[in-house]
């Protein structure tokens, strides 16, 4: 049986797992009180919704089943699980660098924290096509995670002009999890992808970093240093 949570998650989940870990930055962030973010847990799993997506974090003994049946029953446009919940499951590649080098060898090229959102999400709408509609979504998410400390911004520039952007989603003191990595569409393969995840690890001090991405740009992160630690599985919907 899955039901809703509304007061602490439950113990003993691993902080340092992808899902597991989301789902505990955006309790720190929300909390369990709000409708438009909610948890979840039942036999074998945790869950969080948010955003029209379902992150759901489970072993090979959840009923996948009745998890899809719920995903469905919430209206979930995409799942991402530990495992592989239907044939429609697309695999994704959990990758992980312990140390990477702190120098990419072009002084044009810097990377700092920033909270200015509209150039973060002119480097997001570039790299990842998207529309201005898709603002206020990101900015009202993205900047109460900033707020509580959960999560925070960087921007590459190349001179004084924003160029690439990365997202802290969430961090604690050895590790951080980076997500919405983009270059600016006309300066791709350029090296300011390898460029960016460098001056990122120094900017944290060396912390190991973990991200999740598809096996069309896996090769590239194992150019850049990391190597593969895990799968996580998504489903997308309509």
């Amino acid at each position: 049986m899955i039901k809703r949570i509304y007061g602490a998650l439950p113990p003993g989940y691993p902080s340092e797992n992808v899902i597991a870990g989301r789902i505990n930055a955006y309790y720190r962030a929300y909390g369990t009180g709000y409708d438009f973010c909610t948890f979840y847990d039942g036999d074998n799993m945790l869950a969080l919704y948010y955003g029209g997506e379902l992150y759901v974090h489970c072993d090979e003994n959840t009923d996948t089943e009745s998890l899809l049946a719920f995903s469905e029953m919430l209206g979930a446009r995409a799942v991402m699980s530990d495992i592989k919940l239907s044939e429609k499951s697309e695999q994704l590649y959990i990758m992980t660098s312990d140390k990477m080098p702190t120098a990419h060898g072009n002084d044009r090229l810097k990377a700092e924290f920033t909270e200015d959102y509209r150039k973060v999400f002119g480097i997001l709408k570039s790299g990842f096509s998207l529309s201005d509609d898709q603002f206020e979504d990101w900015y009202a998410d993205t900047c109460h995670r900033v707020r509580h400390g959960v999560s925070r911004l960087i921007v590459m520039y190349s001179g004084d002009i924003p160029v690439a952007t990365a997202t802290i989603l969430f961090s604690d003191d050895k590790e951080c999890f980076l997500s919405h990595i983009a270059v600016r569409q006309d300066i791709q393969k350029n090296g300011i992808g390898k460029a960016l995840l460098y001056s990122t690890a120094q900017l944290l001090d060396n912390r190991k970093i973990t991200l999740a991405c598809k096996k069309n740009v896996r090769q590239f992160y194992i150019n850049c240093g990391f190597t593969q630690t895990g799968t996580v599985y998504e489903i997308k919907r309509g």
